[in-house]
This record gives structure tokens, C-alpha cells and sequence, in this order.
């Protein structure tokens, strides 16, 4: 039996160029002249093996030979990426869909509902919320923004305006299974192609019915793998027998040149009208139908390759069934296993997506969900290799291998591998490297090298110098210079030999101390840079005398950030020489040698710096224990853990201008940043949008104007900044009143708000971009009754009726108050006139005139003239202070002494008196009250001594007491009127109603009234001194008078 296979000649030579990048030139010449020399050998002539039964021809043999120098797969470096599981809120690890709404929303179809992701939040829909099952396959957009749901069981659903609704469930009598489901939006309406892995397709077309009218696209049986569409609104069947094109709801069969029966299980748009076929083995690029390129796949398994994406940098995309993910990048037919450094080796990847920020996310089943993103970085751990993760030094030599310097010896990467450096082929380097430097002769290592001052080892041909010291420098003179801990520098001219003699040299003062040289550096004008724990120094004006070197030091003492610890030291193109510190960075111009310092940026602290570097740009590019900045000029760019580093902690920077490719060493790997694709990379603001409203028991989630009860003043807003590359760096902004106030919270509390108008601005910003345009929430919370207008008015009202009704009851009590006190003064006025009327009664004159007739008849004419003038005092005084309501105490006793003289004289000195005055009172400027005495007087006369025909004895006192009115004490004026009469009680037996009787009543009611008006209590108290004794006979009558019955007057 024979058996001929043939090769393309063609393809031949294109996998041949495609190994130029596995295999060295030299190689690959002398694989070409040994093909060369097979094919002239054996032209046309089978090639003949042991047993005779199967002859090759030299094509197989040819094919055979290539296939197994130029197979292959690279492993890729750790892409940045965040994983998203079940465990962060997604429905379901296992995930059919991803779609990203016109909204900016990325939605995913899993197998236990739908979920929608603002890039921070899951938001799931399950049956609960209306869907017809929880199996969700696929997810179509619709023309108004409508989202539909595909059911793997029951048919679709849609979502609108919030509420999702059942589309369509039933086909003919069955209950419509839907694996794929795409949209074609028409001028009106929606047109929905769904299928499942079979040999129809359904199309729904809904128009102004209810339920959407369906036409069924007929298939060979069993064949269709599924529908897709392409950026010309291209329609594609794929199937087992080749793809057609469906064409008013009829398949059309595509005839492919050469392959018209291609198998295809997947398309990827090329985006200038071609397109990509993901096949068994081979992805196909087609153009006017016509295959123009072809990638072969070999990735293991059955090499079907299941998803296929081509981003819109031209990079292809795709999977195979349970091997992962892989990319092809643009212009290469490299296969790069992007899925190994994500454990995806045996995993399924359901779907590829790009969203709008040209992020890829590959949806698996069981994984959850992977987002690829910042793909100008890349990383490199201990899993890949690196022998440690915390790297403190990287450099490259002239071969373009990279020495990284780790804290656990010394790594040599090269070709996407890590090699451990070993001192001897069993014994790797295992010690902390401080810093490694090439020079023309080897590579410098210093480090913690306990056991060794210093060695050479030789590793792959390549000399290896190590030290135990933490930095070195080899100067342009040939001078070896070793950082200490000891503030000296430790100077060898011979280091390679073994009896190498050396000087130390003191920085800080003259002698040892502790002081650690963290970083040596030599300027272009030769001056040595010496980084240390204490600060820097500049060495400048070299001089060496009997092998003794010197220099001129200078320190920077006034600039903080150079007098403290310096970590790192670089000099730019621009002639300046930076310097990385624990206060920030500062830079030294060595033209014109001005210092400039750093310690923040645009808000950035730049404290704890460790590293820093310039690009081909001149750039700067500082690391930092909080992440990697770049600095150019006008503007800050920060980079961090959420940005695709590993850690914020960057202890080491290397720029390799050749690659443009910035080397990042961490705490936590080894980072390469693609300058040239970051500088492509312009992140826009985070689009905002607002996810909900809650106001009392009601949810909205429209930002129109709202309007909430009263009761309704708890107000939570809930919104997203949509940023998929950087979630966890978003900041937002709002505005309620005048002044923006930031927070990291997406979502805003507002409680017991007042009623009014309200109007919320809400801004977002990812890392490196501006803010975003606000959104505007307005809400209007209305006020209770008793804050509306209305109730205003009413209060206003009551109170004015209160007011008026007040008022006018005032004025009516005042108006009875005048009445009253008009009343009251009349009635005093006329018991004054009584009480004067009492004094001067006929019946006291009619008697003075007969004591007078009496003396003038017995010829007493001087005691009638003296009589009739101390009458007519009497009289004329009375008339004097009739009109006063107060008189001075001093005339009261004068007229009380006239009156009793003039009584004295009538009854024949039948009585004595006394007038007693306390020490304290002066009469001259006390005031009492008129007319209120000498009633009493008279009334003891009259009524109690004249009627007990003895000699009688009347005293008037005159004192201050303390009298307790209220319960409290007062200073009160006491009156007594004192007589040894017949007392009270007999008194009364015998007296009749006469002017005296009348005349104290008036006294009583007068003093009376005016202790009402002034609200004092009885001021008048009467009492039979038998009562105190039964052996004394008489009565006193007690007046007290409280302030405000007597005044003081000045002594004018």
C-alpha cells in the first residue's frame, strides 16, 4: 500500500518565515540548505523505510522536518487582569455571554441568571424578577435599549424600561430552546435571530402586535454551530458544510475558493469587510470570498477552535475547547498561551468580548469570568519562575539579557525564561541582592554575603563579581568604589587581585558611625553622587596624591529631601542628575547647579521613593512604596496595584531604551510596562450613570424631575462610574449646595432633608483622567402642611386675631382699669374731704366756742385769744394739706400737738399725752399718708379715756419695724395710738354712731383702697390691751404703713 500526502509549496514557506522568530538565522540557514538538498535528492522519487510496505515521498518528509523544528507555543508573561467569580455577586461562575449595553453596562448570561456590572456591583435578574428560566445563554440589544434574554429552555425575555417581560416562549406548541441569539435592529423595530446547535433558525420580528410574529430558516440536518454577525450587518450561518449567508430569512451557501465546505465554528469581524473562521486546526482569514491567509492551531486537544475575537488593534483571540485562551498578536503568527498564567490550561472559555475601553473578557465555564485589560503591562512572579518576588535591582547587558537582583540571589531572564545564577552547577545563588551593575568585564553584584568579602564566579561563560557590600561603582578613571554601612567608601584600584590593597574614606566627618550608602552614582562631569542613610554628598575635583584619593565634598543641609535618606540616583539626558528619597525626589542641574525638590506633585506624595529613571521622552519615572509615577513637566500619571501592577510597593526601575520597555520591580514580582502601548493608552473619564433613586418605601431610577412627600426627606442615591481598567480607583464628586465635596462611596445618604427644591451634580474620575461629565439628580421633597404656605397664612392669621382679640381686651381692661382708678381717686378724693369734714366737724367747733364763751365770760381773756389762734392753726392747717394725699411727719405732729393742746385745754388737763419719735426716723423728710391720725386720737379721747373719769394718758409711737408681708421682711412704718381709756370692749357697749365713729371708718376705708391699689395686705389693726392683761385697762391702735405707704424724701 502507498500512501502519498502533498504539501502546499507555498505553505511550506510561510511557516518557514514564521519560524524566523523561534530560531536563531544561522540555524534556520542551514535548515534551509538542508531542505534544499532533500528535495534535489529525492525528487520525484518515494523514500523507502525498513519494512516495504509504505513509501513517503519527500514532501511528507520535508513536512515532517519543519513541523518539528518550527512547532510550538510561547508562554506569555502574566497579563494584567481581575477575575470575577460568584463569589464577587456574579450569578454564576459558569458564564455563556458577555455584552456591554449602549449604556456602557457589561452584561453576562449564566447559567443561574442574567447579571449586570457597573465595574464595582453585580446586579443579578433571576426568575424572581421575571425571567422564564435561570439558564440564560445569550443576551441581544435592542434598537431602544431593550435587553434581551435568551433562555436555553424558555424562549426569550426582554427588558424594558426596568421591567423584563416574557417575548416569546412557544413555537408551534414547543417551548423554544436558544443558544445563540443576535439582533438586527430594522428602521422601527427589532429582528431577533435565534438558534440552537441544530438545523433551523428562528426569526422574530415584532411589529405594533403584542407577540412578535416568527419565520423558521431550514438548515441540513444537524449542521448549524451558530449565527453571527459582522460590522456590515452581514448575517453568517456557520455550519459543518460551510457558512451562508441568511438574506430575507433565506440561507444562502457562501462558496469559499478552495474551501467551499469549510467547517466553521466561530467568526471574528477583520473590520475592512473581511473576516475570521475559527475551524478545526486552522483559523481562516476570508475576503471577498476568498481564503488570503490561514493560521495554523496546534494547541492540543482536538484543536477546534470554539471562541474567536479580533480586537480593534488587529490582535485574534480565541479558544479551544478546554485548553484555554490564546492570542495571535497583529502581524505575527506567534500563538501566545495567554491562559496558562491564568489556570486556564484545561479550562472552557464560553465567549470572547472587546468592550468599549478595549478591554477583552473571556467567560468560562466554572471560572467565573476573566477581564484582560492595561495591556501595556505585564508581570512575572515566582510561579513563572523569578526565584523571588521582591526585586530590588535590574539592569541589562549588551547581549540584552536582564540581570534582576531578588532577595533570594540572582536571576538572568532572557527569552521570556528566568535562569537562577549559581556560584557552583548544584549551589544557586541564594543571598539578598542590593544592587547589581554590568561593566564591560562582568556583572557587579552587591549584597548579604556573610561569608565572603568578595568572589568571582564564573556562570555560562559570563563573569560574576560579588561583594558584600550594599553599592558599588566602577568610576571612568578605573577606580572601584564600595558603599559601607560604616559612612566610608571603601576605594580598591586592583579589586580582581587577591592581594588588592584599598583605602577607606570617611563622608560624614572623619570617622566611622553608622551610615549606609545606599546608592553610588558618576556624573557625566565625573563627580561621584553618594546616596546614604544621612543624606546626600556630591564628590567633586577628584585628586589622588601617594595613592591616596580626595575629593571636595559638598552637602545639601538646607534641602530637606537631600538631607535625608536617598535611596536612588540617575542623571537624564537633559543633564540633570535625580535623586529618589524618603521626603520625595529633587533634581540637580549640573549647568547651572540649582537644585529643585520635589516632595509632592499635583496632590501626589511623593515620600518613600525608591527608584526612579527616564524614558526616550525624557520623562521621569519615579518608584514608590505607593506605586509608579511619571512625571513630565506639566502633568502627573499614577500607577498603582489598580492599574495592573502586582503591588503598590515599586522597589526598582530599569528603562531599556532599545524595547522602549520599562522594567518594574516589586515587592510582589517583576513588572514590564510597554511604554510605547501606554503612551497609546488615553483613558477617558468614567461614563456615570445613576442606578437608582430611594425615597421612603419607592425606588426610582430616572434622574427627572421627582417629586417626594414629606415623610419622603430620607433620599439615597445610588450611581456607578462605569470604568472597567482601573474599578477600584474610581473617585466621585457632588455638589448639593455651592462646593464639590470627593468620596470614594458611590452612593450619597441624604437624611431628613428639609421641603424644597433640590439639585445634586455628580462627577467621576478613574486614575489618570479627568472628571467626567456630571450627572444631575432633581428632586423636589414637599412640605408638610404645616410648612406650606397655607398653614403660614392660617398661623399668621390666628395670630393677628390672637393679637387683635388681645388688644382689644387690653384696651377694654385698661379702659376699666382708668374706670376703676378714676373711681378709686374720686372716692379717696372724697374720703379725703370726709376725713377733713371728721376733723373739722360742727360739733368740735360748736364745743371750741363754748370753751372759748367760757374764758371770756370768767374774764380769761388771754386764754380765749390763745385758744381761738391754736383753733385757728388747727383749722388752717387742716385746710393747708387737705388737698395733699401725703404729708411730712413733722407737720402731722405739729397739728397732732395742736389738737390735743386745744383738747387739753376743754377737758381742763383731764389727760396728758406723748408723742414718741424713734431715733431712726427723721420727720423732716418722711411722708405718710394725710388726715389718718387724728381720728384715732380723738376717738381715745372721746370714746376712752374722757369716759373712764380718771386722769388719762395717750402716747402716739412712732418706729421702723421689719413686718414679713409675702414671706418677706419689709421695713414698715408702725403707728400706735395708746390710751389708758375703758378699752375696745367697753367702748362699744356705749358708743353711738357719731362723727368720730365716722371718721375712722373713712381712715379705715382710705387706707383700705389705697392698700388695694397698691395690693398691700390690711394696714389698720385695733386692740384691747385687756386682753393682754386683765389688771390693765385701754386701747391701742396699730397703723403700719410698708414702703409703699410712706417716702422718704431728700432733706430739701
Amino acid at each position: 500500500m502507498k500512501v502519498f500526502i502533498s504539501i502546499n509549496r507555498n505553505y511550506f514557506m510561510i511557516r518557514l518565515s514564521e519560524a524566523l522568530v523561534f530560531i536563531s538565522p544561522f540555524f534556520l540557514w542551514f535548515l534551509c540548505g538542508l531542505c534544499v538538498l532533500v528535495v534535489n535528492l529525492f525528487k520525484n522519487k518515494p523514500l523507502r523505510l525498513i519494512k516495504p510496505y509504505v513509501t513517503i515521498p519527500y514532501h511528507l518528509l520535508v513536512a515532517l522536518a519543519v513541523t518539528f523544528f518550527l512547532s510550538g507555543i510561547i508562554y506569555s508573561q502574566t497579563p494584567s487582569y481581575y477575575h470575577y467569580t460568584s463569589a464577587d455577586g456574579l450569578a454564576s461562575a459558569t458564564v455563556f455571554q458577555t455584552i456591554q449595553d449602549k449604556e456602557g453596562f457589561i452584561w453576562f448570561a449564566t447559567q443561574n441568571g442574567a447579571s449586570r456590572f457597573d465595574g464595582k456591583r453585580f446586579t443579578t435578574y433571576t426568575v424572581e424578577n421575571g425571567l422564564n428560566s435561570n439558564m440564560i445563554t445569550s443576551i441581544a440589544i435592542g434598537i431602544n435599549d431593550e435587553i434581551f434574554f435568551g433562555n436555553y429552555e424558555r424562549g426569550i425575555n426582554v427588558l424594558n424600561k426596568g421591567k423584563i417581560e416574557n417575548y416569546y416562549d412557544d413555537t408551534k406548541g414547543k417551548l423554544e430552546r436558544i443558544a445563540f441569539l443576535i439582533n438586527i435592529p430594522t428602521l422601527k423595530n427589532n429582528k431577533l435571530f435565534a438558534n440552537t446547535r441544530g438545523d433551523y433558525i428562528n426569526v422574530f420580528n415584532k411589529n405594533n402586535s403584542s407577540k412578535p410574529s416568527f419565520n423558521v430558516i431550514y438548515l441540513e440536518l444537524f449542521t448549524l454551530n451558530k449565527i453571527d454577525i459582522l460590522s456590515n450587518r452581514r448575517i453568517i450561518a456557520l455550519t459543518k458544510k460551510g457558512l451562508f449567508e441568511i438574506k430575507n430569512d433565506v440561507a444562502n451557501k457562501i462558496d469559499i475558493e478552495e474551501n467551499p465546505n469549510i467547517e466553521a465554528y466561530c467568526m471574528a469581524d477583520g473590520g475592512d469587510g473581511s473576516f475570521y473562521i475559527g475551524s478545526k486546526g486552522n483559523i481562516y482569514h476570508i475576503k471577498n470570498n476568498k481564503v488570503i491567509d490561514t493560521y495554523k492551531i496546534n494547541v492540543g486537544g482536538n484543536n477546534e477552535v470554539s471562541n474567536l475575537l479580533r480586537d480593534k488593534k488587529g490582535n485574534l483571540w480565541f479558544s479551544v475547547m478546554n485548553k484555554g485562551l490564546f492570542k495571535i498578536p497583529y502581524n505575527s503568527k506567534e500563538i501566545i498561551n495567554i491562559g496558562s498564567k491564568m489556570n486556564l490550561q484545561t479550562t472552557n472559555v464560553n465567549h470572547l468580548f472587546e468592550d468599549k475601553e478595549r478591554n477583552i473578557w473571556a467567560a468560562t465555564y466554572g471560572k467565573g469570568v476573566y477581564c484582560l485589560t492595561n495591556f501595556f503591562l505585564s508581570s512575572y512572579t515566582e510561579e513563572d519562575g523569578l526565584s523571588n518576588n521582591s526585586v530590588h535591582s535590574i539592569t541589562k547587558d549588551n547581549n540584552g539579557r536582564i540581570f534582576i537582583g531578588t532577595y533570594n540571589g540572582v536571576n538572568l531572564f532572557y527569552k521570556n525564561k528566568f535562569e537562577h545564577i549559581k556560584k557552583d552547577p548544584k549551589s544557586p545563588l541564594t543571598e539578598y541582592i542590593f544592587n547589581v551593575k554590568v561593566f564591560d568585564d562582568g556583572v557587579y553584584i552587591t549584597g548579604g554575603f556573610p561569608k565572603i568579602d568578595k568572589e568571582k564566579v564564573i556562570y555560562k561563560g559570563e563573569n560574576f563579581y560579588f561583594n558584600n557590600r550594599p553599592s558599588f561603582i566602577r568610576t571612568k578613571n578605573g577606580l572601584n568604589i564600595f558603599g559601607t554601612t560604616g559612612n566610608h567608601l571603601r576605594l580598591h584600584r586592583n579589586f580582581h587581585t587577591n592581594k588588592s590593597t584599598y583605602q577607606l574614606y570617611y563622608i560624614f566627618g572623619d570617622s566611622a558611625l553608622s551610615n549606609r550608602f545606599n546608592d553610588l552614582y558618576e556624573d557625566t562631569q565625573g563627580s561621584i553622587w553618594v546616596g546614604s542613610t544621612l543624606g546626600l554628598c556630591k564628590l567633586s575635583n577628584f585628586t589622588e596624591t601617594a595613592g591616596k584619593a580626595k575629593w571636595d565634598k559638598t552637602f545639601f543641609t538646607s534641602n530637606p529631601v537631600l538631607n535625608s535618606r536617598i535611596k536612588a540616583i540617575y542623571q537624564d539626558k537633559k543633564n540633570k542628575v535625580w535623586f529618589a528619597g524618603d521626603l520625595g525626589i529633587a533634581n540637580y542641574d549640573l549647568s547651572n547647579g540649582s537644585v529643585s525638590e520635589y516632595k509632592s506633585i499635583n496632590g501626589y506624595d511623593l515620600s518613600f521613593s525608591t527608584s526612579i529613571t527616564s524614558d526616550k521622552k525624557g520623562r521621569i519615572w519615579i518608584g514608590t512604596m505607593r506605586g509608579l509615577y511619571l512625571f513630565d513637566s506639566t502633568e502627573i500619571i499614577f500607577l498603582n496595584s489598580k492599574s495592573g501592577l502586582t503591588t503598590d510597593e515599586v522597589l526598582s526601575l530599569f528603562y531599556d531604551e532599545e524595547k522602549n520597555i520599562l522594567y518594574v520591580g516589586t515587592s510582589s514580582g517583576f513588572s514590564l510596562l510597554d511604554v510605547k502601548l501606554f503612551d497609546e493608552f488615553h483613558p477617558k473619564p468614567p461614563e456615570m450613570k445613576l442606578i437608582s433613586i430611594q425615597a421612603g418605601d419607592s425606588i426610582y431610577s430616572n434622574n427627572q424631575e421627582l417629586v417626594f412627600e414629606p415623610e419622603a426627606n430620607n433620599v439615597y442615591i445610588e450611581f456607578a462610574g462605569l470604568n472597567y481598567s482601573s474599578p477600584g480607583a474610581i473617585r466621585y464628586k457632588y455638589k448639593l449646595n455651592n462646593d464639590w465635596i470627593e468620596t470614594d462611596q458611590n452612593f450619597l445618604n441624604f437624611t431628613s432633608l428639609k421641603h424644597g427644591k433640590y439639585i445634586v451634580d455628580i462627577s467621576a474620575k478613574a486614575q489618570n483622567t479627568n472628571w467626567s461629565k456630571a450627572i444631575t439628580v432633581s428632586f423636589t421633597i414637599l412640605p408638610r402642611f404645616v410648612e406650606t404656605i397655607w398653614f403660614i397664612l392660617l398661623i399668621f392669621g390666628v395670630i393677628l386675631l390672637t393679637i387683635l382679640a388681645i388688644v382689644l381686651w387690653r384696651i377694654k381692661l385698661l379702659s376699666k382699669r382708668n374706670r376703676d382708678k378714676l373711681e378709686l381717686t374720686e372716692r379717696i378724693n372724697d374720703l379725703k374731704h370726709q376725713a377733713l369734714s371728721a376733723m373739722m366737724n360742727p360739733h368740735f367747733i360748736f364745743n371750741s366756742l363754748n370753751s372759748v364763751q367760757y374764758l371770756i365770760n370768767h374774764q380769761k381773756n388771754e386764754e380765749a385769744n390763745n385758744y381761738i389762734a391754736m383753733m385757728a392753726k388747727l383749722i388752717r392747717k387742716n385746710l393747708d394739706t387737705a388737698g395733699s394725699g401725703f404729708i411730712l411727719l413733722s407737720e402731722e405732729i405739729k397739728r397732732l400737738r395742736l389738737y390735743l393742746d386745744l383738747e387739753k385745754l376743754r377737758f381742763q388737763e383731764k389727760f396728758r399725752y406723748e408723742i414718741n419719735v424713734d431715733d431712726e426716723i427723721t420727720t423732716d423728710n418722711t411722708m405718710i399718708p394725710n388726715m389718718i391720725i387724728q381720728p384715732f386720737v380723738e376717738n381715745s379721747l372721746w370714746h376712752g379715756i374722757i369716759n373712764s373719769n380718771k386722769n388719762g394718758l395717750l402716747t402716739i409711737s412712732f418706729a421702723f419695724e421689719n413686718v414679713e408681708i409675702d414671706l418677706i421682711k419689709v421695713r414698715s412704718l408702725i403707728i400706735k395710738i395708746t390710751d389708758n381709756g375703758i378699752g375696745i370692749k367697753e367702748a362699744q357697749k356705749q358708743k353711738r354712731e357719731d362723727h368720730i365713729s365716722k371718721g375712722i371708718k373713712i381712715i379705715e376705708e382710705r387706707l383700705k383702697l389705697l392698700s388695694t391699689k397698691m395690693k398691700l395686705p390690711k394696714p389698720i389693726m385695733i386692740e384691747d390691751l385687756n386682753i393682754r392683761n386683765e389688771n390693765i385697762h385701754g386701747t391701742e391702735v396699730i397703723i403700719s404703713l410698708p414702703p409703699q405707704l410712706y417716702k422718704i424724701t431728700s432733706a430739701n
